[in-house]
């Protein structure tokens, strides 16, 4: 039953079974015992009893002598400790098996020594060819697939517990003793992670998309899609391919994570592959009702689920959403709370850029410059994944240009033209997803720089053509309206209406009223 995900099913036969052992069971059919308690508390963890199912595996970890033969009741428990929130004793816990297995790591480390190790770790894969990594050596070792598997788990665990530092030296530990000890099956999980590291170290894009996209066909070759698909299409597309690849596409990819974590019964791994679908969705321009509605769902299953460990994500989606749909400023209590709880690891480390990062977009869509610049250039937390760099800078870009038509300084122009210098990076490696905004930006320096009224509305055409193409209907929206209000302001009223009745349907399709009924005000001032 557990294997056809009939989670219900399966806890009521185990749950009988555990009812029919004898007092004695523990010391005469110990075998029996442990499989009947592990797997009624593998039931009860899908179905979201984490306190149950925890009670249980603690009882097994106390009965059970040798450690090896404790890796899966540890493994699920470290699980029901990340779904309760108690990240300190899940990251202990990871730390002190593996250092049970020989792998001694240290809480702390001198910033040196991490890039040294990072560097190290980077020359150690890029000189390693596609069929090299596809035809590397199983080790099939028990030990060997344990130190692997809590590797995983201590890299998912320090998201939550340790700096990003930190983090990318436990990658990096993982990643060297893979390639050291050979293949097991958790290596695509372990290729995919390390590509995360590439892409956040700006080493090379091109080699991390490689080495993640080997992750995936590694992971298909090898026929352990069920295992490691949740990780690795949550790694390899959320920070990764999303640079390359659509963003349509990535997302898609994060949603049969989400579906296969599901299946397996993990509720952790399947919010964290929606906790990262939704912004990715935002930026995709997908419609404010529907993400809206995923959210209210998520929320109804984690609490179903006692799932609380990214709470905190859900809140601030909402809260963005509410404010690009309707304007309503509806900033929650229990946010600012977390935020200011951060010293007690209540939330994680990287929920601090997302918040700093939604606020700089929702602002921007307020039309409060001076507050999306500030946020912006303000660093919460210490997680900048690549992917929130680069659409950061084009709506920071395009604050700064609506801060440089109140106050024209040099200072302004100089950070105008680093935000499409980094957009004009990101378009070499896909066009699809950022050259619209590079377009866009151009389009706006060129109205600021006073530049042929024919010159300006070419690079606008082009940043709507792109957003058409690309089908980001939102950008396609903001296009129109950026170009109304230039053609506005140089006295082309007709010309500005058309743009703008455009706008309002483009912005309409998204969801947005608060936005329509800015492109109704425009329309009024006109006629």
């Amino acid at each position: 039953a557990i294997q056809q995900s009939r989670f219900k099913s399966a806890y009521s036969y185990l749950k009988v079974g555990v009812e029919l052992l004898l007092e004695d069971s523990w010391e005469n059919q110990s075998k029996l015992s442990i499989n009947l308690y592990f797997l009624l508390s593998k039931a009860a963890y899908a179905l979201g009893s984490i306190d149950d199912a925890k009670i249980m595996l603690k009882t097994i970890i106390e009965k059970v002598k040798k450690l090896e033969d404790k890796f899966d009741i540890y493994f699920l428990y470290i699980k029901t400790l990340l779904s309760k929130r108690e990240f300190h004793e899940a990251f202990e816990t990871c730390r002190w098996i593996l250092s049970e297995l020989g792998e001694n790591l240290p809480i702390v480390l001198e910033k040196d020594k991490i890039n040294a190790t990072s560097s190290e770790t980077y020359s150690m894969y890029s000189g390693l060819t596609n069929s090299e990594f596809l035809t590397m050596k199983e080790n099939k070792c028990r030990r060997h697939i344990a130190v692997m598997k809590f590797y995983s788990q201590l890299v998912t665990v320090s998201y939550h517990a340790v700096p990003r530092q930190m983090r990318q030296y436990y990658i990096c530990m993982w990643a060297q003793s893979n390639l050291t000890n050979g293949f097991s099956k958790l290596t695509p999980t372990c290729l995919a992670t390390f590509s995360c590291v590439l892409i956040n170290l700006n080493l090379d894009t091109k080699e991390a998309y490689r080495i993640g996209k080997i992750a995936v066909e590694m992971m298909h070759r090898f026929n352990v899609v069920a295992e490691c698909a949740p990780l690795v299409y949550l790694s390899v597309y959320a920070y990764v391919a999303i640079l390359v690849e659509p963003f349509q596409s990535c997302v898609d990819m994060m949603q049969k994570g989400y579906e296969q974590a599901m299946f397996n019964g993990d509720t952790y791994m399947a919010a964290c592959n929606l906790a990262q679908k939704i912004p990715k969705s935002l930026i995709c321009g997908i419609r404010l009702s529907t993400l809206d509605n995923e959210i209210r769902n998520q929320l109804k299953r984690d609490n179903g689920y006692s799932q609380k460990a990214l709470l905190p994500y859900w809140l601030i989606y909402q809260d963005t959403i509410s404010l690009l749909a309707d304007g309503q400023d509806v900033t929650s209590p229990t946010i600012e709370a977390d935020l200011l709880d951060r010293q007690s690891n209540s939330v994680p480390f990287d929920y601090l850029d997302c918040l700093s990062y939604l606020r700089l977009m929702s602002s921007y869509w307020l039309g409060q410059y001076e507050r999306a610049v500030y946020y912006a250039e303000r660093k919460l937390g210490d997680e900048r994944s690549k992917f929130r760099i680069v659409t950061s800078e084009f709506y920071n870009g395009l604050a700064l240009i609506g801060m440089f038509r109140r106050k024209r300084t040099s200072a302004l122009m100089k950070r105008i033209k680093t935000s499409i210098t980094e957009l004009n990076g990101a378009a070499e490696h896909s066009q699809w997803n950022f050259q619209n905004k590079e377009y866009l930006l151009m389009a706006e320096l060129s109205s600021i720089s006073n530049q042929s009224n024919v010159a300006i509305l070419e690079w606008y055409d082009k940043a709507i053509d792109r957003a058409k193409r690309s089908k980001f209907i939102h950008e396609e929206g903001l296009a129109c309206e950026l170009a109304g209000c230039h053609c506005s302001s140089v006295g082309e009223r007709s010309i500005a209406l058309t743009y703008f009745s455009e706008a309002k349907k483009c912005y309409s399709e998204w969801g947005s009223r608060m936005k329509v009924k800015f492109i109704e005000n425009q329309i009024r001032r006109i006629n």
